[in-house]
């Protein structure tokens, strides 16, 4: 018998070892890639919630109450509800027609598993006047 080489048992043995080791490597990595992927997406819907923000800066007045909503071209559908945060004062010595109103963006996109959610606020000093006009909506449409 010659002690030269590796024995047929041996060389499937290193061949099954060198095997799992790719199959953990490449499992890894797939999961790293998996992840960027993830992140790279929220950082895009997190792209175009401050650019819908950055358009309801342009918009004129918004009143409490009002709403829009719609859908961004990946899919992730947006909604924006508007609150009353400082009312403003009507009557008295310190009578101030301004207030203060707190905005609601809420985006929704199909995860892995379910719906995920994301809110985000914001606050917008404004003066009351009282006139009729454009809705929420009207206005982000006119935006476009």
């Amino acid at each position: 018998m010659n002690n030269r080489g590796f024995s047929l048992l041996e060389v499937l043995v290193a061949v099954t070892i060198i095997g799992i080791g790719f199959t953990v490597v490449f499992t890894g990595m797939s999961g790293s890639v998996r992840g960027l992927e993830r992140v790279e997406s929220n950082d895009r819907r997190v792209e175009l919630a401050r650019m819908k923000l950055a358009e309801l800066d342009l918009v004129q007045r918004i009143r409490p109450g009002d709403s829009a909503s719609g859908m961004f071209d990946d899919g992730t559908r947006w909604s924006v509800q508007v609150y009353p945060f400082i009312p403003p004062v009507q009557e008295g010595p310190r009578r101030n027609p301004s207030s203060v109103v707190r905005i609601a963006l809420t985006l929704e996109w199909m995860g892995r598993n379910n719906v995920q959610r994301r809110e985000l606020e914001t606050y917008r000093y404004q003066v009351d006047d009282n006139r009729p006009g454009p809705s929420l909506q009207e206005q982000l449409r006119a935006l476009e």
